[in-house]
Parts: structure tokens; sequence; C-alpha cells
């Protein structure tokens, strides 16, 4: 009797005579079953979730490092994810060639909200700030980009109200955050802010 398992390049193949069968049949068979459970631990685990709160993405290169943080999904939703409707995140550039450090709130519209997409602001204790744009993407997702300049990065980690407004040619719309989610807001540009900072300059090689 002959058993084997294959994938890709991994194999396994095994042979046994029917007069061991009934002696060599369960420890072959425990063999096989533990490759498989090897093989699919480690295929796992390189896509599991991972523990930080702020992905470092490598630009091809190397002209720059972008960092992205964690979503939010302000109101009720079962999950949030990155691209989902009306979800926000931070986005940081670091440019390798003059060490410039910039952030970006991203905002998912909609495509109820597609029209056409003329900003976002913030209400910050009472102050309304607008946000300067830096561009739109209709490729995955509907998507704004808004520059968020160093002094007002400096009031939404300290503001203790949070409103987010998003304006198209057809409509505003408002969206006032809960101590919940002004705090998580402001744990996910704390925690981008920290990782942009430590980024030093890349070397690059010319070999």
């Amino acid at each position: 009797m002959e058993f084997s398992v294959s994938y890709g390049e991994f194999s396994f193949k095994s042979k046994v005579s029917r007069n061991n069968w009934g002696n060599k049949f369960p420890g072959e068979l425990l063999k096989i079953l533990f490759f498989v459970l090897i093989f699919c631990f480690s295929l796992f685990t390189g896509i599991g979730c991972s523990g930080d709160f702020v992905r470092r993405t490598p630009e091809p290169a190397l002209e720059q490092v972008l960092f992205n943080s964690d979503s939010l999904c302000p109101g009720f939703h079962l999950f949030c994810s990155v691209g989902d409707a009306k979800s926000l995140s931070f986005r940081g550039v670091f440019k390798n060639t003059t060490s410039e450090k910039s952030i970006f709130l991203d905002y998912y519209f909609s495509s109820f909200e597609v029209g056409f997409p003329v900003g976002v602001s913030l209400r910050l204790d009472g102050t309304w700030f607008n946000l300067r744009k830096a561009g739109t993407d209709y490729s995955d997702s509907f998507r704004i980009s808004s520059f968020v300049p160093a002094e007002i990065a400096d009031k939404i980690v300290h503001a203790k109200e949070i409103t987010f407004s998003f304006s198209s040619r057809e409509k505003t719309t408002n969206q006032f955050l809960s101590s919940k989610e002004t705090a998580e807001l402001q744990f996910l540009l704390k925690s981008l802010r920290e990782k942009l900072d430590i980024q030093s300059k890349l070397n690059i090689l010319n070999l």
C-alpha cells in the first residue's frame, strides 16, 4: 500500500506492505497528519491579523514609505475594515529623498455620495477646520484624501469633541463622533505619528 501527500514543492510518500499493515498504518497516518498540520500552521500564521495598528509599506525604488492606520467606522457597524464605506483612516508618507513627513486623512465615501466630492472638514471643540483636498480615488473604492497639517493634528489629538463633515456638490453630511470614537480616532493618529516620527532615511545602494 502506498500513501502520497503533496502540495507544490512539498511531498510525502510512504509504502506499507500488507503484512505490516496493522502495525505501521497508525504511525504513518500520524506522520501525514502532522505534516499537514505543520504546513497549515505556517500558511495561516502568515495571513493572520497583526497586533499592530499601523502598517508600514516601502514604495517601489524606496522613494517613499507609506504608513496606514486601521480604520474607524463611526456609527453602528458589525465589522470595520479598510475601504469600508464611510470609514476614516490616517495615512503617513515619508519621502526618502527629502525626509519630508506628511499626514493625510482618508475618507471612503459610499456610492450614494459619489456626486462630486468637494472636501472634508473637522469641528474640533466648536471650531471648524477645512482640510485641503489632496486627491480622490475611484479605483477599488471611493476615497477622498485630505492633508492634515501638524497644528491641526495636534488639535485632533487633544480635542474633547470631534465632528466629521463631508461635502459633495449636492449636500453636506456631518457625523458627530462619540467619546469612544473620538478616543479611537486620536489613538490611531498618535500611533501613526509615532511610527512616522521614528522613520529614518533609507540608504539606497546602487550595485
